[in-house]
C-alpha cells in the first residue's frame, strides 16, 4: 500500500492531518516561516490578521503563508531548503516569541493571554474572559494552578488507607517481603510464592517504602510508587497529545483536553490510587506508545526529504528518531516487567500494521530505530526472567505458562481464578468504565475520523487499542482493570471525537457534569457531618448500612477537612472559567468534577471507607486475644486463608501463616481457617474454638482462631 505524497503529515505538521476545520490550525497569529519572509512582509501580514475577523484569521493566514511559500520555492531552491528544515521543526516545538492567538474555534490557550472574543457571539460582549486572564497572567500562577491539580487528582486515595481488599494486600504483602528478606527475584507473599506478574511495581513500590517508611505508614509510603507511574501517564500523555497538534506550548487547550479526557475516565478515577502492578502497566502502556506515535511521525514528517536537509534539520530527525526508538523500547520493557507478554505482543501487532500502512516505515531507518528499541528493552525483557529461571524453573514455568498463556485460553483459569463474566464484558466494560473516552472515540470515528484511517493519530490509537480490547475479548480471564493501558492512547484519539461535537452539547455536559459532581460534593459533606455526630443520629443513612458499618463515629482529621475544603473551594473558583473554553467546557467541567467528588470521598470519608475495608481492626483484635496465650515457638496454620488475608495477617500481628491441607496433620498449636458466614464447618481434629472475627460490614466473610486441645494421656496401671 502506497500512501499519497500530498498526505497532510507529510507536509512538516501533524496537526494539518486531521480535517476538522477549527482544531487542526495552529494556534500562533504569527506566519511562522521567519527567516525567509523579509520583516516589511512579516509587518504586512500581522496587520492583516489584527484587523481580519476571527472568523476568517485561519484561512487568512493558511492562504497567505501558502502563496508566498510557493513563491519563495519556485524562486529559490535555498529558501525551498529552509522551509524543509523549518517543516521538521515540530519535533520540538519552538518557544514562542509573542503571545500566541487562541486555536481555531476561539478557543484560549492557558498559559498565554486570552483572545479577543468582542465579534463572538459566546462572549456576552466582554472582551476577554476574565478568568482565563487570571489564569494567564502569571506563569508561576500557571504552575501553580496545574501542580495543585495533579496533586488533587494523585493524593486521595493514594495516602491515608491501610491495604484493602483485593489488590492492595497481595501487592503489599510482597513488598513487605522483599523489604523483610531482600528477595527481589522471586515475588513471595506472606510466606508463599505469588508468580501471577513480574516484579517491577514491587521493586519501585519497595524503594519507596524503604526511603519514606520512617516518615510515612510503610504501606502508605508503598504505595506512592502508584503516584509515580500515574505521574508519568500523565507526562507521556501530554507529550503525545502536544506532538499531535503541533502545540507550543503544554497548557494549549487541546493538551489539557486530552489530559482531562485520560483523567476523568472512570475506570482511571477509580483505579490509579490502588497499590497494584496494573498501573505501572498503564505508565509503560503510555512510554511505548508515545515512543511508537513519535517515531512514526519522524519518518513520515521526513519522508522523502532526506537528501536535502540541513546540517540542522537533519540533527533533529536523527534526535526525533532516537528519542521515540528509546521511549518505545522502555515502555515495552516496562509494560512486559509489569504484567507479562500481553501488552507487548498488542505493540508488536501495531508495528506490523505501521510497516503495512506507512512506506516510509518500511525502511532501514526505521528498522535501525527498532534495533534501538529492541537494545533499550533488552535488559527489562531478560536479566530478571533469566534470575528467575535460575532460582527455580518450576515457578518459572508457572509464571510464564500458566500465568501468561493459561490465563488467555483458559486451562489455568479454574485453579487461578478471573474468568471471564460474559461474552460482551469488555465493550460493556469499555462503554460504560471507560466514559468519556471511549463514547468520544465512536463520535470520532462516526463523524469522519475513519475517513483519515492513514493519518497517525486516528490509526495508531485504533489499531493499539482495538488489538488489545479485542485480545481481551478472546481471552478467558478479564477483569475491568485490564482496559486500562488503553485509555491514554484512546484519548488521542477522543480529543478529535470533542471537536465534531455540535456546541449546544459542550454546553448541556458542562450543565450536567456541574450538577451531577456538585451533588456528590454537597451529599459527601453531608454525609460526613451525619457520621461525626452521635451513632444513635446515623438512621438516616440506612442505606449505606449494605457495605459500612453505622454505629461507627468519623473521628475529626483536621488535615483531611482542610484538604477537602480546599478542593471543594478550588472547584468552586474554576467552574466560571469553563463557560470560557469554547468546546473544551464539558471535557474540563467532568474532569474536575470527577476530581473534586473523588477527593471528597476520599478525604471526608476516608477514615469510614478504611475501617470497614481494611484488616487492620480484625488482626490487631486477633493480636490483643493472642498476646497472653501466644508462646515462643508457636505457630500457626491455615485453611483456605486467602492471597489477602494471609499478608495482612503477617502485618498487623507479625504472625507467617502455614496452609495445611490436612488440619490432623499440622504440628502447629494454632490453626486459622476462612469460610463464608453460611459454610462454617468445625476443623478435623483435636480443636477448639479459640476467636472469630471479620471486616465491619462483610457480612460473607468469616476468619476464627482454633487452638489444639491436648489430648489426655491414658493412665497406665504399673500395678
Amino acid at each position: 500500500m502506497q500512501e499519497k505524497p500530498s498526505a497532510p503529515w507529510r507536509n512538516g505538521n501533524a496537526a494539518a492531518a486531521v480535517s476538522a476545520p477549527a482544531s487542526v490550525v495552529d494556534s500562533s497569529p504569527q506566519v511562522r516561516v521567519a527567516g525567509v519572509i523579509d520583516s516589511a512582509q512579516q509587518a504586512h501580514m500581522a496587520s492583516l490578521i489584527d484587523n481580519a475577523p476571527q472568523a476568517h484569521m485561519a484561512g487568512l493566514i493558511d492562504s497567505a503563508e501558502h502563496a508566498r511559500s510557493a513563491d519563495l520555492a519556485a524562486n529559490s531552491p535555498n529558501t525551498a531548503q529552509a522551509l524543509t528544515a523549518e517543516a521538521a521543526a515540530p519535533a520540538r516545538p519552538a518557544k514562542p516569541s509573542k503571545p500566541h492567538a487562541p486555536a481555531a474555534g476561539n478557543e484560549p490557550t492557558i498559559g498565554s493571554p486570552p483572545a479577543d472574543h468582542s465579534n463572538d457571539s459566546n462572549s456576552n460582549g466582554n472582551s476577554r474572559a476574565p478568568r482565563w486572564h487570571t489564569l494567564s497572567a502569571s506563569r508561576p500562577l500557571t504552575y501553580l494552578i496545574a501542580l495543585a491539580i495533579l496533586c488533587a487528582w494523585l493524593l486521595p486515595g493514594t495516602l491515608g488507607h491501610d491495604p484493602w481488599k483485593q489488590d492492595e494486600t497481595y501487592t503489599f504483602g510482597i513488598v513487605q517481603h522483599m523489604l523483610d528478606t531482600g528477595d527481589l527475584v522471586v515475588p513471595t507473599n506472606a510466606g508463599q510464592p505469588f508468580v501471577e506478574k513480574p516484579p517491577v511495581y514491587d521493586w519501585v513500590a519497595a524503594s519507596f517504602a524503604w526511603m519514606f517508611g520512617r516518615y510515612l505508614p510503610l504501606h502508605d509510603a508503598a504505595r506512592l510508587a502508584s503516584a509515580l507511574f500515574a505521574g508519568l501517564t500523565v507526562y507521556y500523555t501530554a507529550r503525545v497529545a502536544r506532538r499531535a497538534v503541533n502545540a507550543p506550548s503544554s497548557f494549549d487547550l487541546r493538551v489539557i483536553g486530552t489530559l482531562a479526557l485520560f483523567g476523568g475516565t472512570l475506570v482511571v478515577v477509580k483505579h490509579v490510587h490502588d497499590m497494584m502492578t496494573d498501573v505501572a502497566l498503564m505508565a509503560g502502556a503510555a512510554i511505548g506508545f508515545c515512543g511508537l506515535f513519535e517515531l512514526v511521525l519522524a519518518h513520515l514528517r521526513y519522508d522523502g526529504h532526506q537528501e536535502r536537509l540541513s546540517a540542522d534539520a537533519a540533527r533533529e530527525r536523527r534526535h526525533a528518531i532516537l528519542s521515540g526508538a528509546a521511549m518505545f523500547g522502555a515502555g515495552v520493557g516496562v509494560s512486559f516487567l509489569a504484567k507479562g507478554l500481553f501488552v507487548p505482543l498488542v505493540f508488536g501487532a501495531t508495528v506490523c500494521a505501521v510497516f503495512a500502512l506507512y512506506r516510509a516505515c518500511r525502511s532501514r531507518s526505521f528498522a535501525a530505530a527498532l534495533g534501538v528499541a529492541a537494545l533499550v528493552c533488552t535488559p527489562f525483557a531478560l536479566i530478571w526472567p533469566i534470575c528467575f529461571y535460575l532460582r527455580s524453573e518450576a515457578l518459572f514455568k508457572v509464571w510464564l505458562w500458566d500465568n501468561n498463556v493459561g490465563r488467555f485460553f483458559g486451562f489455568s483459569v479454574a485453579e487461578l481464578g478471573s474468568e471471564s463474566e460474559s461474552r460482551l464484558f469488555v465493550l460493556r466494560t469499555v462503554l460504560s468504565v471507560g466514559f468519556p473516552v471511549a463514547p468520544l472515540v465512536l463520535a470520532a470515528l462516526g463523524g469522519g475520523a475513519w475517513q483519515r484511517w492513514r493519518d497517525p493519530r486516528v490509526a495508531l490509537p485504533a489499531i493499539f487499542a482495538g488489538v488489545g480490547f479485542a485480545v481481551l475479548q478472546s481471552s478467558a480471564t478479564i477483569r475491568e482493570l485490564y482496559i486500562l493501558p488503553f485509555i491514554a492512547p484512546l484519548a488521542l484519539l477522543a480529543m478529535q471525537g470533542v471537536e465534531r461535537l455540535p456546541p449546544r452539547l459542550h454546553v448541556v455536559w458542562d450543565m450536567a457534569s456541574r450538577v451531577l459532581f456538585g451533588s456528590v460534593a454537597a451529599l459527601a459533606w453531608i454525609v460526613w457531618s451525619i457520621m461525626s455526630s452521635p451513632a444513635n443520629t446515623h438512621a438516616s443513612l440506612h442505606r449505606l448500612g449494605r457495605w459500612l458499618p453505622l454505629d461507627w463515629v468519623l473521628p475529626m482529621k483536621p488535615a483531611l477537612i482542610a484538604a477537602a475544603l480546599v478542593m471543594t473551594l478550588g472547584w468552586l473558583w474554576l467552574l466560571p472559567a469553563f463557560k470560557y473554553a469554547g468546546k473544551w467546557r464539558g471535557v474540563l467541567s467532568w474532569c474536575a468534577g470527577a476530581i473534586v467528588a473523588w477527593g471528597l470521598v476520599s478525604t471526608l470519608l476516608l477514615p469510614w471507607l478504611d475501617y470497614a475495608k481494611s484488616y487492620r481492626s480484625v488482626f490487631e483484635n486477633l493480636g490483643a486475644a493472642l498476646s497472653a496465650q501466644w508462646n515462643d515457638g508457636d505457630c500457626m496454620a491455615s485453611v483456605g486463608l486467602g492471597e489477602s488475608e494471609a499478608p495482612m495477617l503477617d502485618y498487623f500481628t507479625d504472625i507467617e501463616h502455614q496452609p495445611t491441607a490436612n488440619p490432623r496433620t499440622t504440628e502447629c498449636t494454632w490453626l486459622i481457617v476462612e469460610s463464608r458466614r453460611n459454610n462454617a464447618l468445625q476443623p478435623t481434629g483435636d480443636w477448639r474454638l479459640f476467636w472469630s472475627g471479620a471486616r465491619p460490614g462483610d457480612t460473607d466473610e468469616l476468619l476464627r482462631v482454633f487452638v489444639r486441645t491436648p489430648t489426655v494421656p491414658a493412665v497406665v496401671d504399673g500395678r
